[in-house]
């Protein structure tokens, strides 16, 4: 399964860099970054998300789901879409603790 490909398709994101099993995706609406799996990992993929307007440095990402395998990966897809659906919420919450929109 091509992680990049249908996370791109999906949520309509391009490919901003890649670099060392690091790929970040930007669109409008969120940014992902999908690490290949190694051993800060424990071997697994490690896939984060974040909305452009609370969105601070990969290290604290709002959304943040490990995963092994296509199955895995399905399960971060779920995840991410509540993620998503909540994003009113959510940016609420993070300007209530003084994040400011960009």
């Amino acid at each position: 399964m091509d992680y990049i490909k249908l996370l791109s398709s999906k949520y309509n994101l391009i490919l901003s860099w890649s670099r060392y099993g690091v790929t970040v995706l930007e669109g409008d609406e969120l940014h992902i970054q999908l690490i290949e799996p190694h051993h800060r990992t424990d071997f697994q993929y490690c896939m984060r998300a974040e909305f452009p307007e609370t969105f601070d440095r990969w290290g604290v990402a709002l959304f943040e789901e490990e995963f092994l395998n296509d199955g895995g990966f399905l399960q971060a897809i779920e995840a991410l879409d509540t993620f998503i659906s909540d994003k009113i919420n959510i940016v609420k919450e993070k300007l209530s603790k003084g994040a400011r929109l960009e």
